[in-house]
């Protein structure tokens, strides 16, 4: 059904397309320009405690807001508006770039909001993410899948050694999500009954250090943040053996990717709206290891990063909002991997734009080129 979404509706110019993501950047930094008076306060929660260091603060220093707060300060005012400012604008120009029907349009534009509204009308932590996603499409679009693991991996490590330590996990999860969505029936097997083995010879201390931080932001959202709790869940189990470790990982699932089944509100389905479009092109199969990584377009990369960070999130992420807005920092990989995805099938007798065809044209290369490859290697004594 998403995929009739994204190519239903009359083809979009490239002229059309880039004049509605300049109006959609006016838009953005007019409202940038008035964030304080008119988006709500918890937008700037975070924002809020990176200034507290930047004015000479000593809540949250050693903390990941900290070293944030040393970053921006570096930038000064003027410097932080405009990084913020144009980072907003770079991204609706390349999310809206992947346009190529009404329906495409649509979906990136319900792409696009929540990542600004979250990510970049304020300096935070998340905005800093936001940069590294551009900086992996370029290069997922100029180059291929290992120079893209290679630039990705060195990001993700460098942004876990100095502002969010667990990006260390999305980073080797990513890693793994690679290699099961290319390895055989058998082997996926065989790979999860090692994965819970693993798990199982892990001391328990392990267990309550990835889990019992949803537990404590619950308990920080209920009884000490002004804002509330509405979406907020504690682990339905202690977090003290691997039996309840698999339990609450279960039971995470279903509680932050079908939003819609907990709160059946207009929140609740658009939260849902927006988590199927972010998702869903990521699941997409990749051919099997007899192709080689090189042969295979970057944008894969950033499939396995979406899944990566989803599957990490799983541990810890203690309501909708929190799980959204740091999905939302991977949105331009959602509209890079829908617009890969649609040009591979077409209904019907639906029309084929230029830009289409050059992209069909380019993956049938690439597959012709890897079966040669193959071909070749087989022949070889």
């Amino acid at each position: 059904m998403l995929r009739k979404l994204m190519v239903s509706g009359p083809l979009l110019s490239r002229g059309l397309c880039d004049a509605i993501a300049a109006m959609m950047a006016l838009l953005y930094l007019a409202i940038y320009a008035n964030a304080r008076a008119l988006l709500p306060d918890f937008i700037f929660r975070d924002a809020d405690k990176i200034q507290t260091q930047i004015g000479g603060g000593s809540a949250y220093s050693g903390t990941s807001f900290d070293v944030a707060g040393r970053f921006y300060a570096a930038l000064g005012t003027t410097g932080t508006n405009a990084f913020v400012a144009t980072l907003g604008v770079l991204f609706i120009w390349a999310t809206l770039r992947q346009t190529r029907h009404a329906g495409a349009l649509f979906a990136n534009l319900a792409l696009i909001v929540p990542c600004l509204f979250f990510n970049l009308f304020v300096a935070s932590k998340d905005t800093l993410v936001v940069l590294m996603t551009l900086v992996l499409w370029l290069v997922a679009r100029r180059y291929g899948t290992v120079r893209t693991f290679v630039v990705a991996v060195a990001l993700y490590l460098g942004y876990a050694a100095m502002i969010r330590s667990y990006f260390i996990l999305i980073a080797i999860s990513a890693c793994c999500a690679w290699w099961f969505r290319r390895a055989t029936l058998p082997r996926r097997i065989i790979a999860s009954l090692l994965l819970m083995v693993a798990l199982a010879l892990l001391p328990d201390t392990v267990y309550y250090a990835l889990q019992h931080p949803r537990d404590a932001a619950v308990d920080y959202l209920m009884y000490g943040s002004p804002f509330g709790a509405r979406t907020s869940f504690h682990n339905p189990f202690a977090p003290d053996s691997l039996l309840h470790f698999v339990g609450n990982y279960l039971y995470s699932v279903p509680r932050l990717n079908l939003p819609v089944l907990f709160s059946p509100d207009t929140k609740g389905i658009a939260m849902q709206c927006f988590i199927a479009l972010m998702l869903a092109p990521a699941w997409a199969p990749l051919p099997r290891a007899s192709i080689p990584m090189s042969a295979l377009p970057g944008r894969e990369v950033l499939a396995c990063i979406v899944l990566g960070q989803v599957a990490i999130s799983m541990l810890f992420e203690p309501d909708l909002g929190s799980y959204t807005r740091h999905l939302s920092s991977l949105s331009l990989f959602a509209a890079a991997l829908w617009a890969q995805r649609v040009v591979r099938t077409h209904p019907p007798g639906a029309a084929v734009d230029e830009r289409d065809a050059r992209a069909s044209r380019s993956a049938r290369s690439m597959t012709s080129k890897a079966g040669l490859a193959v071909r070749s290697a087989r022949r070889r004594p």
